[in-house]
């Protein structure tokens, strides 16, 4: 099945789920496009058993742009990306992205913060952080049409909780880096996310995490306990229209 996004990215693009492959117009320039795999993440799911290494979960597509665009990212140091969460779990575990936290924004003396917008289907957006020796964990439920900012000093990864494709873009500056090391040491990050034959969601404790006092927020991107300072309006069409409006990602 062909799943459209077009309208919500501003940019014309589908993906098939039967091929597992991104539909753009042919002059839609996407400089690289990785797939994580599950023998990169097998230790991340709580029964990975039965599937093999070589299981796609999510498809990467980074530093995308028209071709008329060309300068201006790479004048603004600012890419778009796309990222494809597929909807087949693993033994009952949603499937999720690794997770990681960006590097320290030297012009700020913070980590890099990031804009995502949701462009097809649900899930959530995990995002923890330490306050002292408790560990709070933010979990936000997003939707299509959705916007949401990635705070500084937060871990993050995405959950695929539906039953279609869960597909996001995300604008950041070139560079951010991204530190997987901590959640590879805990195998996962706080929350697993169980899906039962009939759909419904549970949310499962990572033991590793059990050292800190865990404090944990459900919300949606519209009750987030912080700024979101980013119009309702597709990213891609918004920043080239209005960069100065993302003067926060650098």
């Amino acid at each position: 099945m062909k799943h459209v996004f077009s309208d919500q990215a501003s940019i014309n693009a589908a993906f098939d789920d039967e091929k597992e492959l991104l539909i753009v117009d042919e002059d839609l320039v996407i400089e690289e496009s990785p797939v994580r795999r599950l023998k990169d993440m097998r230790n991340l799911f709580v029964d990975p058993t039965g599937f093999d290494d070589e299981t796609a979960l999510y498809y990467m597509y980074n530093g995308i742009y028209k071709p008329q665009h060309k300068a201006f990212f790479k004048d603004q140091k600012i890419r778009y990306e796309f990222t494809v969460l597929l909807d087949k779990p693993i033994n009952g575990e949603c499937i999720k992205a690794h997770g990681h936290i960006h590097g320290i924004n030297p012009i700020r003396k913070a980590r890099h913060v990031e804009a995502y917008e949701i462009l097809y289907g649900k899930g959530y957006f995990e995002l923890f952080t330490y306050v002292g020796k408790e560990l709070h964990v933010v979990m936000i439920e997003v939707k299509q049409g959705d916007y949401l900012m990635i705070p500084p000093d937060y871990y993050h990864l995405s959950i695929n909780t539906g039953d279609v494709p869960f597909i996001f873009g995300d604008l950041i500056i070139e560079g951010a880096g991204s530190e997987y090391g901590y959640l590879k040491e805990k195998m996962g990050a706080p929350l697993f996310a169980m899906r039962d034959e009939s759909g419904h969601i549970d949310f499962k404790f990572n033991q590793h995490y059990s050292d800190s006092e865990l404090f944990v927020s459900f919300v949606s991107a519209d009750t987030v306990p912080w700024d979101v300072p980013l119009a309702k309006v597709p990213l891609y069409a918004h920043f080239i229209s209005n960069p100065e409006r993302f003067e926060i990602l650098k």
